[in-house]
């Protein structure tokens, strides 16, 4: 499947229901996950790619729950859904940072959780 077919596939979708995609390599060695935006805005028509799924915040945030159940977490300030994500400081401590439930700052957790890349 090459990029330019995944591209018109994606004009397609409701991307505010499934802000993301995750998509992997004819070599199945490689998988990522991105935002949409993120994902066309860099995407080579003439890229090779074995298959894709689009994913909606329910979804990536079970993947994120499944990857750190004990670091991060659901929570509610000032009435609106947060996340609430544990991790070390460069100075070795624990600390909680608070976001919000939003594609953006679920994607900055994920990729910071994973190194970017999944497997």
């Amino acid at each position: 499947m090459k990029g330019y077919e995944i591209s018109e596939k994606i004009m397609h979708a409701d991307k505010k229901k499934q802000p993301f995609i995750k998509w992997w390599r004819k070599e199945n060695d490689f998988a990522d996950i991105e935002e949409v935006g993120v994902f066309v805005d860099n995407l080579n028509p003439n890229h090779e790619f074995a298959g894709f799924e689009l994913l909606t915040m329910e979804e990536l945030w079970a993947e994120l729950k499944r990857r750190q159940p004990k670091r991060v977490a659901l929570g509610k300030q000032n009435g609106e859904t947060v996340i609430r994500w544990q991790r070390r400081s460069e100075s070795g401590f624990l600390q909680e940072e608070i976001y919000p439930y939003n594609p953006h700052s679920l994607m900055v957790i994920f990729d910071a959780e994973t190194g970017g890349t999944i497997v």
